[in-house]
């Protein structure tokens, strides 16, 4: 008995609950199907035994198939062919009008008169309101002006002529921006 042999006859004796020629499952070494159970062999024999379509059968339903997704693909390119003429049509009509027709010209400086008439209206509406806050603001300089003295202004007036880096006799404010020709000096 060779080595294969042996091996067979062992998995035999193990399936066939171990006489040797019972009646059990039996693996022939092919194919182990020893795990699956009576009810997975019984739907699969149903499954086996579906009577299936035949091939001119299943050939008409392909063709029906086909038959509607070219008629979908036919109407889907009609319409696209359909919207092309229509924006050819509005093209063509738009061109023959041409660029200096009279209503197209009044309708373009209608439209620039609208335009012109809403930016004078918000910059008139800025204005009033730059107006009212200079007013405002010159109201409290004159209360605050009012309170201080012409010598006040005079003295300032001496300091600003007397200043300056090049010049003797004064001290340069800090926070006074400098000029780029008294930069340029040093």
């Amino acid at each position: 008995m060779g080595k294969n042999q042996g091996h067979k006859q062992t998995q035999r004796s193990r399936y066939t609950g171990g006489d040797g020629g019972g009646t059990g499952d039996y693996n022939d070494g092919m194919k182990d199907v020893s795990f699956h159970t009576a009810e997975w062999h019984a739907a699969r024999i149903a499954n086996l035994t579906v009577e299936r379509i035949g091939w001119e059968e299943w050939r008409s339903k392909q063709k029906e198939a086909e038959g509607k997704l070219a008629a979908a693909a036919e109407e889907e390119e009609r319409k696209m062919r359909d919207y092309r003429a229509q924006l050819d049509a509005d093209r063509k009509k738009l061109l023959a009008r041409g660029r200096n027709h009279e209503d197209l010209a009044k309708e373009i400086k209608d439209e620039k008169k609208r335009k012109r008439k809403e930016k004078k209206s918000k910059k008139e509406s800025k204005d009033k309101d730059k107006k009212s806050k200079k007013s405002k603001k010159s109201k409290k300089r004159r209360r605050s002006d009012s309170g201080s003295s012409s010598s006040d202004s005079s003295s300032d007036s001496d300091s600003e002529g007397k200043g300056g880096e090049g010049e003797p006799g004064g001290e340069e404010d800090p926070n006074k921006p400098m000029r780029l020709s008294d930069w340029l000096k040093m």
